[in-house]
Formats: structure tokens, sequence, C-alpha cells
């Protein structure tokens, strides 16, 4: 407890040099409370006097808890900040110090979030709390299937015009980063060995479990459970697997719960989530409210209702855990998005004591499509209270216009002041239960996403992530990467004096000086805005260099050498991850599926005959056969028509889906005339063939290699070892800082 007590004691003298307060008897108060009461003095008592303060800040009193002694309303401890923001009598002043508030949060709340895991007796709590919300949810069933047409209408609207219709080609499966139920390694998981059968029309194995329709056919055919390796077990209904319930640290007070998904699961899951960010972010009912990827317009307007209190900020508590099933049933029957939603959910949860539940709601934290689908429950049910507030028929129209004044980021919640009781009382009847403590609209304070506010001014504090041992020897690689950028923070803050006591106490665990840079980049450095230390002369470079500490992650062994299917379904992952990445991708890009028999004997060494080589690949990913124009493909959110004897199709779009360069094809005339055919290649789908030119019509191979796709591609991939989880080795390299 020495140093976890020497930081908030070097946060308390840095605030009596910001403020100009004495804090002897603060420090003197602290060092004999962490002594008596030990690190649940920082980690939960502590706290408490931050989460007093928001709350007195929003009802205009201050009530100081119970766990500190006080002078009339005002804690004896830090007291001297408290009069800065309230009067004796706890009644807020007519002008709060901003920076008062700022430092008390700072620190009551540096340690609350600190990476532990609660006691045992707290974790036995949050799993109780975790069925007894199920119950919750079951005896509420009734409820939130009553009779209310103003929100089938709005759903209605909403979802069937956001997704009116979904294709199995719309979606590419891919695996996570995360851990899986059935506890399988990285490497491992591309190798699918396990798929719900009730998912089988949504998601079909032979597109997303293997890599071209050939090896499914091959494969698939000659199932034999026996024969695991070979193929696909296919699980009923009463064989799913179920979703393993953990505990992660989040506070001292309570765990975070999550239910891990099984690999298979999680691989439908990744599909669908990747498919609704793009489509409700686009979409013009949508686009303005609900967003996944950006945090910051949250943060503005947080930033911006601080000062005008126009804006509420609403907090969700237990948000994930209880969006009803049938909830989501219900809003989403219209749209072609429900059937594929209920396929890639897991129906039962096994708990840490043993005990198995069935769920009632419909994903936990920890399915890919929690965040996403509670966003969309939220934004359907605060349009529904707000028609109804105004008593307004619904409509397209009406819809755009309350959704500019609505904005939702997973379970943050930002919306007009003058709709807040409506829309809470709305929320909670469907069972959802919004967090009164960290919902703000009557004061000058706003949270949202992370940035706190109060009258414009930033007030959120630094948290300490990782523990601070006493013992040198105890300290990981985690602990020293998070601590240095926990130092980091506070010196962009201008708090120097912690900023330094963090830094010192890193020097002695490294044992050795710690470098400072104006470029941070690779390695442990230490962030400055004046100058860069330990430099030396590059001459091949003709820059400089500077010797960093570096933590290079640990791999174990997860080989799938010689397993062909695992290998090239993380590499067509990998592809199509780089294609997204760049913007290249769209929706209805399904990835890679090149002719097995081809693919297969090129990378065994072996040799391919003419009729393999006849095979290409569409925009879409579905291998064609330009001989008898089987496959389909999918463009612009249109179903192509089979492909005719002329094998048309355009490789522009494929060219920038691989990043680069396709070689020329020879052109040659078509007959698509004759035929009559679409050409599904056309940006018209109006247009026939015999509008367009001979350049369009391709009969020869486009690609005569097929593994010239694998070229700066297959780079960074690994498949013998996998990363393990928090492991490290420290090795010491130079590192150029030539520009």
């Amino acid at each position: 407890m020495k140093r976890p007590t020497m930081l908030v004691k070097a946060l308390l003298e840095q605030a009596s040099l910001d403020l100009d307060l004495s804090v002897e008897r603060d420090v003197a108060t602290l060092q004999r409370r962490c002594e008596h009461e030990g690190l649940s003095f920082l980690t939960i008592t502590l706290p408490l006097l931050s989460d007093a303060l928001e709350r007195g800040l929003e009802a205009g009193t201050f009530s100081c808890p119970g766990q500190f002694a006080r002078q009339r309303s005002l804690p004896r401890f830090m007291g001297g900040f408290f009069k800065r923001v309230f009067n004796k009598d706890g009644k807020l002043l007519d002008n709060p110090c901003a920076e008062a508030i700022c430092w008390i949060r700072q620190v009551a709340r540096f340690f609350k979030k600190l990476k532990t895991l609660c006691s045992k007796s707290r974790m036995r709590d949050a799993a109780q709390h975790f069925v007894d919300v199920e119950g919750e949810l079951r005896r509420m069933t009734s409820q939130i299937e009553r009779k209310d047409l103003l929100l089938d209408k709005i759903s209605g609207i909403i979802w069937a015009q956001v997704f009116p219709e979904l294709d199995v080609l719309d979606l590419v499966c891919h695996h996570g980063p995360g851990v899986t139920a059935d506890r399988y390694l990285s490497n491992e998981r591309n190798r699918i060995r396990k798929w719900n059968h009730r998912s089988e029309l949504t998601y079909p194995s032979d597109l997303h479990c293997f890599p071209n329709y050939g090896v499914a056919a091959e494969v698939s055919g000659t199932w034999d459970r026996s024969e695991a390796n070979d193929g696909i077990e296919y699980l009923d209904l009463k064989e799913e697997l179920p979703v393993r319930v953990v505990f992660v640290p989040k506070t001292a007070t309570a765990p975070r719960v999550i239910a891990i998904e099984p690999s298979h699961v999680q691989f439908m899951q990744q599909s669908v989530k990747d498919f609704v960010y793009k489509v409700v972010e686009g979409h013009s009912l949508t686009r303005n409210s609900i967003r996944f990827s950006d945090q910051r317009p949250n943060q503005r307007l947080a930033y911006r209702s601080s000062i005008d209190k126009r804006l509420a900020t609403l907090d969700l508590k237990d948000a994930s855990d209880r969006v009803h099933l049938h909830l989501v049933q219900r809003i989403f029957k219209t749209s072609g998005l429900l059937p594929f939603l209920e396929d890639a959910r897991s129906l039962h949860a096994t708990l840490p004591d043993g005990r198995n539940i069935v769920l009632n709601k419909y994903a936990s934290m920890g399915s890919a499509l929690c965040f996403p689908v509670e966003a969309m429950v939220f934004y359907t049910l605060i349009q529904t209270a707000m028609h109804q507030l105004d008593g307004r028929r619904p409509s397209s129209r009406s819809i755009r216009d309350y959704s500019q004044k609505i904005d939702i980021y997973g379970d943050d919640i930002i919306i007009p002041v003058e709709y807040t009781d409506v829309v809470v009382n709305y929320l909670e009847s469907y069972a959802l239960k919004v967090n009164v403590n960290k919902s703000f609209r009557h004061s000058n304070f706003r949270e949202s996403c992370g940035a706190d506010f109060y009258n414009g001014v930033a007030v959120n504090p630094v948290y300490a992530r990782k523990e601070l041992h006493d013992d040198s020897r105890h300290w990981g690689a985690e602990e020293i990467m998070a601590w240095n950028a926990t130092a980091d923070l506070f010196y962009i803050r201008g708090k120097w004096h912690v900023c330094q006591v963090i830094r010192s106490l890193l020097s002695r665990v490294v044992k050795s000086s710690i470098p400072r840079s104006t470029t941070v980049g690779s390695g442990l450095v230490h962030f400055s805005f004046i100058y860069t230390t330990n430099l030396r002369w590059n001459r091949d470079l003709c820059g400089w260099k500077q010797k960093r500490l570096h933590f290079d992650p640990i791999t174990k062994k997860d080989t799938i050498d010689g397993d062909e299917i695992a290998c090239l379904n993380k590499w067509g992952q990998h592809v199509h991850a780089r294609a997204r990445s760049s913007g290249t991708s769209g929706s209805n890009t399904v990835g890679l599926r090149l002719g097995h028999e081809h693919f297969l004997e090129r990378a065994r060494g072996g040799s391919t005959t003419e009729d393999e080589s006849s095979r290409f690949i569409s925009r879409s990913g579905a291998v064609l056969d330009s001989r008898s124009g089987s496959g389909a493909g999918h463009q612009n959110g249109v179903i192509d028509s089979p492909v005719s004897d002329c094998g048309v199709r355009s490789l522009q779009d494929l060219s920038d889906f691989y990043g680069t360069e396709i070689p020329p094809v020879q052109s040659v005339a078509c007959n698509c005339e004759s035929a009559g055919t679409d050409v599904v290649g056309s940006s018209d789908p109006t247009r026939t063939g015999k509008e367009l030119s001979a350049d369009y019509c391709l009969t020869e191979e486009p690609v005569s290699d097929p593994l010239y796709h694998l070229s700066g591609d297959i780079s960074g991939l690994d498949f013998l070892a996998s990363t393990k989880r928090g492991a490290f080795k420290s090795k010491r390299r130079w590192v150029s800082l030539a520009s």
C-alpha cells in the first residue's frame, strides 16, 4: 500500500499547487485510512465522494456519504475543495469552481477502475444478479408483448426501409479477437468444426466454412462423426453449445459479467455486425442518430449541453442484459434482418457455478451483436416516446426530424431535456432501467462516452488500470506499459508533479533511465513536448536513432500447418480485413472463393488441368465457371442473374478490392445480344448486353495464376503460432527517428 498511497498523496500535492490550497490534513487522513483499511479505501470508499459530488451537482444539494467525517454538510476530507463548490450547508454555489470539481473527481476516482478481480462474495452476488435479471425479464414478457400500435408502426417504417432484405452474400463471416466458449486457440478456430442446424438457412455452411463450394461438396458429402477433422458437426437445438459466463475486472465494487460465445456463433455474429454498422451509419433514417465507430459527436454534444443545458445525457443500467428477446423480435419483425439476428444468438448460458439457464435476453455483453442491437432498440423506443409526447403521426419524414434530436452510442444516449421524463418512463416500461445516478439534465454537468464536462470545462479524471505493486519483482510488461501511458496522460494535462513521481517509479522498476522523445512510436519512452534524449546518429539513414526497451508479445504453439481448409480460411479473412480497413470492401463482398482444385493443387506444388484453369472469381466472391456460366454474384444490393456463356464481368472493382492492379485481359466480342441476358457487371441493371461495348465481355481467364493475389497479402500471417495473452519478453532495440 506504500506506492498507491504515495501516488494519491502526489495528486493532493499537485492539486494544492493548482488551487492554492493546504492539503496537510488531507494527506494525514489519507495515510491513516489507507493503513487501516488497505486498498479498499482507494478503490471502494473514496469513489463514493465522487458519486456524491455528481448527485449534489445535479440536485443542487450535497449529501455527505456516511463513510466520511463531516463538518456540517461537507466532508472533512478534501473539505477545502468542496467549499469551492458548495457552501457549508451543502447548497451549490452560484459559480462553482470547475477546477475543484475536476480535482475531487481525480483524487476520488483514480483507483476506482483498477483491473483486479473482486472478492468471491461480490462475484457470487454478480452471478446471482445475472440470474435475477433473467427472472425479471421472464416475468415482464407479457408487458413487453402488450398492444402498442405506435411502436409497431414506427418499427415497421424504420427497419423495413433500413433492412428491406438481406442476402446470404451480403455477409462475410470472420472471427473476432477475443476468446471463445469452446476455448479454441486463434488459429485453431479457422477450421469450423461445429455449426448450428437452425442457422443453415441464413448462414449456409458451404458458403462460410470452406474456401469454396468444391471443398464444401467434397467434405460435407462424406460427413462422419468419427472423422471430425474432415467435416462439420451440425448441432440440433438440444446439442447447441451454451455461452460461458465469466467475470472480468470492472471496479472493486462489482465485476463485469461477460458471456463468451462459442467460436462458430461468434463467427456468424461478426458478419452481421459489420453489415449493420455499414448500413445503419449510412441510411438517412438512422445515420444522424446511431453511431458505432465514432464517439466524438456524443462528446461534443456533452460539452455544448454542459453550457446551455439543452440536452440530457442518459445512462442505462445493465443495458445489454435487459434487452428482451421478444422486444427485438417485435421491433425487427418487418425487416429482413430478424432471421439473421435470431439464428446468430445463443439460447442458453452456463454460470461459473455450473448452473445452466435459458436466456430471455437477446444477448449478453460478449456477443458481437449486443452493441448494435441494443443501440437500434433504444433508438426505436426513443422515437416512439417522442412521437407519443408530441402526438405526431409517424412517417419517414417525422422519423428523420426526430433523428436530428437523438444521439446514441451503445447505451450512451443524448436527447433534448424536454423529452427526458417521457423517454425514461417509456424505456422502463420495456424492462430497461435508467441509471439515475449517471444521468444528468438539470445541472451543468454532463458525461457521455468517457467525456465529462462541467460548464464547458473538462473534468474527466485519469484512471489507474494496473495494480501498483510495492515489490518491483511483481511488475510485468503490462504494468510498466500501462503506468507509462498514465504518466504521459498526466504530462499532457500539465500535471507535472504527478507525472514525475510515476516516471521516477518506473525508472526504479526497469532499473535504467527511460529516454524522452517528442515522437513516441514503438518501445518504452516518455513523451515530451520539448526535447528528445539519448540520441545517436544513424549513418545509413542519415538521421537520429534512440535505444528503447521493447516488450514483444510471446507466441504459443497453435499450428494449422498442413490443414489446407484452415489455412485458406485464415488467408481469406486476412484479405477481407485488409480490404475492409482500406475502405474498398463493400457490404456485398463475400471474400475470395478460389477454384478449390486449382488452388489446392498449386499449394501442393502440383499442376492444374485446362478445365480447372477455366474458373475465375466474381466480385461477390462466388466461383464462376466460364464454360458453364454457373454461379451468381451480388452488386449494389441487387441479386445478379445467372451469367451467360460469355462469362460477363467487370474487373475494376475486383482490382480495387485486392488493392493491386489486375493484369490486362484480352477483350473479345460478345454475343449477349442474341442471348438477351442482362449484364450483371453493369452499374445500371436495366442495360442489356447489346448496349455495352465488347470491353465488358471476357471469355478468357482474368488471372492466369490463381496464386497471383497471394503476393503481398500473405505477410503478417502466422499459421504456426498465435499470440499468448498478457505474455511479453523485453528487448532493447534501436529505433530510427529519421523522417
